[in-house]
C-alpha cells in the first residue's frame, strides 16, 4: 500500500487535530509529522505554528504529565523526571512541574 503524500496545509491541519485531542510535546508531534512524511523544514515550520497558536506548550505539557503520572499511575518523582528528560523538554519546565507535587 502506497503512503499518501500530504501538502503542508494538510500536515498542519492534521497536527492541529492531533494536538487538540491531548497534550503533546514537540518530540511527539515531530515523530508524528515524520510518520506522515513531512521533511525537516516542514516539521519545524509546523511546530513553530503550533507553538505560536498555543497547541503546544512545554510547561503545560510537563504539568499535565507530572499530575497524571504521579497521581494516577503512582510514578516516583525520579521516574517522571527521567521520562520528561527523555522527551527533551526544557529543564526549567520539568523542575517547575515537579515542584507542584506535594508529598
Amino acid at each position: 500500500m502506497e503512503k499518501r503524500e500530504y501538502s503542508q496545509d494538510e500536515l498542519r491541519n492534521k497536527a492541529e487535530n492531533y494536538c487538540a485531542r491531548a497534550e503533546r510535546c514537540p518530540m511527539q508531534v515531530r515523530h508524528k509529522l515524520y510518520e506522515w512524511g513531512a521533511d525537516a523544514g516542514a516539521q519545524q515550520d509546523i511546530l513553530d505554528h503550533l507553538e505560536t497558536e498555543g497547541y503546544i506548550d512545554t510547561a503545560r505539557f510537563c504539568r499535565a504529565f507530572v499530575h497524571d503520572h504521579y497521581r494516577i499511575n503512582r510514578w516516583s518523582k525520579e521516574k517522571i523526571a527521567a521520562k520528561l528528560y527523555q522527551l527533551r523538554l526544557p529543564n526549567g519546565d520539568i523542575s517547575s512541574a515537579l515542584q507542584d507535587i506535594d508529598e
